[in-house]
């Protein structure tokens, strides 16, 4: 019998306890938690995911029981995951990789340990040894740099996996210097059904991404990676991420093609926030060219920020924007700034935007 049990909300749930339950909780994140373990020990074989963008727009995809648990099995052998352990999960379970954590749990008859996905891991339960975690770049370093009293427990840790962004200068610096245990960088989305390939950063530190069992990968005319696996119903998969292929099982990544901002795990299209800010700018009366663009941040790996070519704005004005930008946009969609500067132009015109940003940084 399957060793495995979902723990959350001070709670203890038992495959039996799963199977039989009313589908009723006055949480709602422990209702829709325990939901999707009961659709999937039930037997259900299709489920819905919303891709994160960065493969484009963003679309709802369908996905596979058996691409799930190639996904996961592969992810419990590397980790040499067994079953009885102990396992963490601080990711919203609405996305992929909290979603997986439950499902892993289930296939591998793991000890799974949900809490919500604060930023500062607040309901971590300290007490626990687990052998595994994925967790945010925005929550590692929230913790580093704010919750001393947990990297204990995080030292405790086999193995600690961040995903979903970038990892800045001082958060890797951070890591290196406070944290004991084996740490990850995963690469993968919605489309791979998580992370296919994994980047060792601590305690010692690779520049290439090894791919998991049973995954091919390849390249395209723009030296894009695309990716072949169970995880993709044995269908190449094309990415916009530029890659250097280093043999059939290593790859350096160096970088998206398209213009997707990655700001604390939240893969956001920059284009339909453009267009919005079109329109309060002929509002205005504000004649500048701009464009949304991220530049590096210590907590949120990439920072969403609106850039105008030459044109000064005032201060108050720039917070009219701002607070506009607020009512019309998601939470994670308004940037964080604004910044004024001479446009950089390629020879046909366009506004170069790696440039442009670049000379902020100056």
């Amino acid at each position: 019998m399957s060793t495995f049990c979902l723990h959350i909300s001070t709670e203890r749930f038992s495959i039996e306890d799963i199977l039989s339950w009313n589908g009723k909780h006055v949480d709602p994140y422990t209702n829709e938690t325990v939901t999707y373990c009961k659709h999937w020990l039930e037997g259900k074989d299709q489920f819905e995911f919303k891709t994160s963008g960065s493969t484009g727009t963003p679309k709802t995809i369908y996905i596979n029981r058996s691409q799930i648990e190639a996904s996961a099995t592969s992810t419990i052998h590397f980790f040499k995951l067994k079953e009885g352990d102990a396992v963490s999960c601080p990711l919203s379970i609405h996305v992929i990789g909290g979603q997986m954590m439950l499902y892993r749990s289930i296939i591998g008859g793991l000890n799974v340990y949900v809490i919500p996905p604060t930023k500062n891991l607040e309901t971590l339960d300290t007490s626990i040894h687990y052998a595994f975690m994925p967790i945010a770049a925005l929550q590692l370093f929230e913790v580093l740099t704010n919750q001393p009293e947990k990297i204990p427990s995080l030292n405790k840790l086999k193995h600690l996996l961040i995903g979903g962004s970038s990892l800045t200068d001082a958060l890797l610096t951070n890591v290196r210097s406070v944290l004991t245990c084996k740490v990850w960088q995963s690469y993968g989305m919605t489309e791979t059904v998580s992370h296919i390939a994994l980047r060792s950063i601590h305690p010692t530190t690779a520049d290439s991404y090894t791919l998991l069992e049973n995954i091919e990968a390849g390249i395209d005319d723009h030296c894009c990676l695309k990716i072949k696996g169970a995880v993709t119903n044995n269908e190449w998969m094309q990415t916009n991420d530029s890659v250097e292929l280093l043999d059939d099982t290593h790859f350096i990544f160096q970088g998206r093609i398209d213009f997707t901002v990655n700001s604390g795990g939240i893969k956001i299209q920059v284009e339909p926030i453009e267009k919005m800010i079109g329109v309060l700018f002929n509002e205005l009366n504000i004649q500048a060219s701009f464009f949304i663009g991220g530049i590096v941040d210590d907590a949120l790996g990439e920072k969403l920020i609106l850039v105008v070519d030459t044109v000064v704005i005032d201060l108050e004005k720039q917070r009219l924007i701002l607070n506009k930008l607020k009512e019309l946009l998601p939470k994670y969609h308004v940037p964080k700034e604004i910044q004024t500067i001479s446009f950089a132009y390629t020879d046909s015109g366009k506004i170069d935007r790696k440039k442009t940003v670049e000379k902020i940084k100056l």
